[in-house]
This record gives C-alpha cells, structure tokens and sequence, in this order.
C-alpha cells in the first residue's frame, strides 16, 4: 500500500498496543488513522509474549484495564473474529506464611474492584490442576474467568477489527521521526515520506522512547529481557489445566501446545539498550538457557512432573519496563499532540484493551474511563530526562516483579 500524505492520528508502532490503540480510537470516531510499522504487524515482542490475561493487580486501574482487555475479546469474537484467547482460569499461589498474607490482601482489594476471584484450598487446587504440589495449611488465590491469549492471534483480531472501520495499516515503513513545529507534533517522516497528521502516538515497544527522545519528549521506561521456555507434551497435563503463577519461585506457567510454557523473572535482569544497537531485531534478543536451569529445580518442587518434562522451544523478547511497574499512556509533556502508549511491564496482551481505550480517550478528549493519573507520562517529573535513571530504575522493576514489596 503507498503511504498516504496525511490521517487525523499517525500511530508509530503495529503490535498490539498500536493496534489496540487503533481499533478504540475508531470506534470512538476518529476513522483516519494510519498506523505505520517498520516490518509486519505483531512481529516484534508481540510476537514472544506469554499472553497472560489475569485481573488480580495491585490497583484498580490496574484491574479495570484487564477487564477492558477482556470485554474487547467478548466483542472482537461476537464480531466473528478469533481472539485465541483461553478462558482457563488462573491460580496464584502462595508458598509462605507472608506470601498467604499478601494474597489474602489481593484477593480482598480485587472483590472491591468487582473482580470475581476467591480464596480456595490445596484440595481445590489440585482438582484444578492436577500436578502441583502445595503445602495443605496455604490458600490460593482463582479467578475463574482469567486465562491467556495467543499474542498474535488477539492484536491479529484487533488489527482486522479497526481495518472494518477504516483504519490504514502499512507495514514495511520505517519511521525516523516525529514532525514538531511550534511545539506540535505535526506528523512523522519516513524514508518514503512525510506524513502529516494532526496528533501522533509512538507505539513502538523497545523502540519508544527513542523516537520520542528525537522529538524532544522523555518516556520513562526502558526495555528488559524476558524469556520462557515450552516442554514437549504432558501426558498428565489435563485439557483444562489453567495459567498458574508462582511468585514464590519467580515463575508462572501456562497450557502450550499440549506441554507447558515457563517464564521466569531474573533477579539479574538484562536491559536492551536498542539505540545502542544498530539494527537490532527482537528476534536477535540474546538467550540464556542458564535461567532456566537456575530456577526450575524449585519450580520443580511445585510441579514435580516437569522434570520429565524435555524443553522444545524458547521465546525471548523485551517488554518495556518502568520506574513504578505501571504503563506509560496519554500525552508527553513539552510537545502537544504527541502521545505514548508503552510501559506494558510484561502485560502487553492483558492490558492492551485499557490502554487502547485510555489512549484514544485522551486523543479525542473524551471523559476517562480510566483514572489516568498513574499512568501518565510526566508523572516522575525531571527524573524521565535521567536515562541512566530510568535505566536503573526499570531493571530493578522486573528484578523485584513477584516481590512482596506492594507497588
């Protein structure tokens, strides 16, 4: 497709949060949208995702973005599209007396957020998912409507889904910057081009915060390494056998193609500096199997079938990360009409509905569904200009993601 001289929005950025992003936009009227993407839709860390789709959050907003996610997936799928996801239930377990409090406490704040989760026992827990192994006396949190999504299968449906109502796509289309003039962003130039446009949104996962810095704008979060692994097939994994998350062993699992997919968060933590990286791909992202053989000896104790249990396939992509774990969405301070959609911190897949919404809420300056208070771009104020900072400062995020400290 030739790349059109103009659209109402530009979005930088075709993964799911782009796509997202675009679908809700259309819907709430803005038609002329052209999202633009260096290579094919939903190719880069999309594309690596677990897809974990779960409510239990630290915060309401943090909850009611699933929830959008999830309500997206109901209307996508009465449109006839295929969402891929799940609805296997989640399980979240707690191994420790201080772990059990922690849970208790989620599981009560999630009922005040209208979220349908419930403390059950270890009974409970292995009739839901043969196989694991849980101390008696130690309750865990389900939430039976949680589950998980092929990554590419949902931002495939939201990408169908906002090209019905008129939403342009172009692949292949390298963006090298934002347009600014009197302190607007005017529109993006590529190598074919330039694209006027009268609000632009950067989308662009590990890449955001460098074509943003290009424009003049600081976007506090930074990419970080993440890895899982996927067995072979289990003949004692039940069809039904839902996602599960450990903290207590940094690790979460879910069904794969018959076996079971790993992930692990490294206390060690790698941060992919992609401006430092001429040409770097997320398929290029370096592998270390040396996680894996550090921390499934105690997952092991959890799910002690895995040691039979032979690894096929690896993903490894980088997510972008932030100061405070929560996304960075709405307009960046210093440049008008120039908006972010990143900072999924690992739950690009489960968030992408509420940040879709929020971003095209704040586009169109409708009334916010979502407070969007703890996720707006400027909120760590001169610190974001810091970028040994916010370095430091989202590697440490994902060390500490199943910490008992609350964030």
């Amino acid at each position: 497709m030739s790349l059109p001289g103009r659209a109402r929005v530009a979005i930088v950025g075709g993964g799911i949060l782009g796509c997202a992003a675009a679908w809700h936009l259309a819907r709430a009227g803005v038609r002329d949208v052209l999202v633009l993407e260096r290579d094919e839709l939903n190719a880069a860390t999309t594309s690596q995702a677990a897809g974990l789709i779960g409510q239990l959050r630290t915060s309401k907003v943090k909850s009611a973005i699933v929830g959008q996610t999830l309500a997206d997936i109901v209307t996508l799928e009465s449109d006839g599209l295929v969402s891929g996801f799940k609805r296997t239930g989640s399980l979240r377990l707690a191994l420790t007396p201080a772990r059990e409090a922690e849970v208790r406490e989620q599981v009560t704040a999630a009922q005040g957020f209208g979220v349908d989760v419930t403390l059950i026992g270890a009974d409970d827990v292995r009739r839901l998912a043969p196989g694991l192994e849980v101390p008696k006396d130690r309750p865990a949190a389900w939430l039976p409507n949680d589950g998980y999504a092929e990554p590419y299968t949902l931002a495939t449906a939201y990408a169908t889904a906002a090209r019905r109502l008129g939403v342009t796509f172009v692949t292949g289309c390298d963006v090298l910057g934002v347009r600014v003039g009197d302190g607007r962003a005017r529109g993006v130039t590529t190598p074919e081009g330039d694209v006027e446009a009268e609000a632009v949104v950067v989308a662009a996962g590990a890449w955001t915060s460098v074509i943003a810095a290009r424009a003049g704008a600081p976007v506090p979060a930074f990419p970080v390494r993440h890895q899982a692994w996927v067995t072979a097939p289990l003949d004692w994994l039940v069809p039904a056998f839902p996602v599960v998350r450990v903290p207590d062993r940094l690790a979460y699992l879910r069904p794969e193609v018959g076996g079971l997919m790993l992930g692990f968060f490294e206390t060690t933590p790698l941060g992919i500096d992609v401006s430092a990286r001429a040409g770097f791909s997320v398929t290029a992202t370096p592998r270390d199997r040396d996680v894996l053989t550090a921390h499934a000896p105690a997952l092991i104790e959890v799910i002690p079938g895995l040691s039979e249990a032979p690894v096929v396939g690896a993903t490894a992509g980088v997510p972008t990360y932030t100061p405070d774990g929560h996304f960075v969405v709405g307009p960046l301070p210093g440049v008008a009409d120039l908006f972010v959609a990143t900072g999924c911190c690992a739950h690009g897949s489960a968030g992408a509905g509420g940040v879709g919404r929020a971003l095209a809420e704040a586009v169109t300056g409708e009334g916010a569904t979502l407070d969007p208070g703890p996720m707006a771009p400027g909120r760590f104020g001169a610190r974001a200009w810091d970028p040994g900072w916010v370095r430091v400062a989202c590697e440490e995020t994902y060390a500490h993601y199943y910490d008992l400290v609350r964030r």
